[in-house]
């Protein structure tokens, strides 16, 4: 099982965080802060508001290797606590990882230490690493520190993510930042978690010993695709309404199909990702 999510920040200004959980959303993170000072406007109602709407929540900063690592936890920790802080479900503190600013790696791994030990300390809580999977591989995994940590990969592509060195596997996969929900205008990133809604449920709790390992998303059929499966799928697909193009149930997964996918997940209140998850799959099969 795979379980749907996103995350937002300032950039997605209003979110109708009723509409977005109709479509089976099921976990949301949303930007805290960023480097020394910088606090988002829109944290405080985004983190209020998704809770009111049964959404699991997650907070993250944003890291600014120019800056120590100390100051920039006690920003985002100023920030968290200015909400009420960490409720017991609510998903463990992030911190992402992606620009350099000029820094050496040597620095930026220091600072990075620090931050995760200061808000761990302050928390009680094991942070999650996001970070992207060239990044990753580039300036963190020669620490195996790091790979204590949950990892959260920004991987944009079909199949399955590439998951940094040191890492065995990840928790969560953003997929795009081009993603399409209701309650959201313009575009939103889209992630993945990999593991089922109980599993999600322990992850917020701080247990991740049920993140799989053995079989990374392997339950998403998408683009690429080929076999018996895509020939299910593209004859639900037609006996729902929805053309598949001139090649039919030929057991491929082409644009066509994709089209076709994207079009039945509109239809029907589903995350528009061309992508056919379980909550997809399901529907199909009604």
């Amino acid at each position: 099982m795979s379980v749907p999510g996103i995350d937002v920040s300032d950039h997605q200004l209003l979110v109708d965080w009723s509409t977005v959980a109709s479509q089976g959303i099921k976990f949301a993170l949303i930007k805290a802060t960023e480097g020394k000072s910088f606090r988002a406007s829109t944290f405080k109602d985004k983190w209020r508001d998704a809770k009111s709407a049964d959404i699991l929540r997650g907070a993250y900063h944003f890291f600014r290797p120019t800056r120590t690592g100390e100051e920039q936890a006690d920003n985002f920790l100023q920030a968290l606590d200015s909400t009420g802080g960490l409720e017991v479900n609510d998903l463990s503190p992030v911190l992402d990882i992606e620009v350099k600013d000029g820094v050496s790696s040597d620095v930026i791994r220091e600072r990075c230490l620090i931050w995760l030990a200061k808000v761990e300390a302050e928390t009680g809580r094991k942070a999650i690493i996001y970070t992207g999977a060239s990044y990753g591989d580039t300036n963190l995994s020669v620490n195996a520190q790091f790979a204590d940590y949950p990892l959260w990969v920004a991987h944009y592509t079909r199949g399955k993510p590439w998951v940094p060195g040191r890492w065995k596997t990840c928790a969560i996969w953003q997929y795009t930042d081009k993603g399409k929900v209701k309650g959201i205008n313009g575009n939103v990133d889209l992630n993945w978690f990999n593991g089922s809604t109980d599993a999600l449920k322990a992850f917020a709790t701080g247990d991740y010993s049920q993140i799989r390992s053995s079989s990374l998303f392997d339950n998403l059929i998408n683009r690429g695709d080929t076999g018996e499966v895509v020939r299910q799928v593209q004859q639900l697909l037609i006996m729902k309404g929805y053309d598949v193009g001139p090649s039919g149930t030929d057991g491929d997964f082409g644009a066509n199909t994709e089209s076709a996918v994207t079009r039945f997940q509109g239809d029907n209140n589903l995350p528009i990702t061309g992508i056919v998850d379980p909550a997809t799959f399901e529907k199909l099969n009604q």
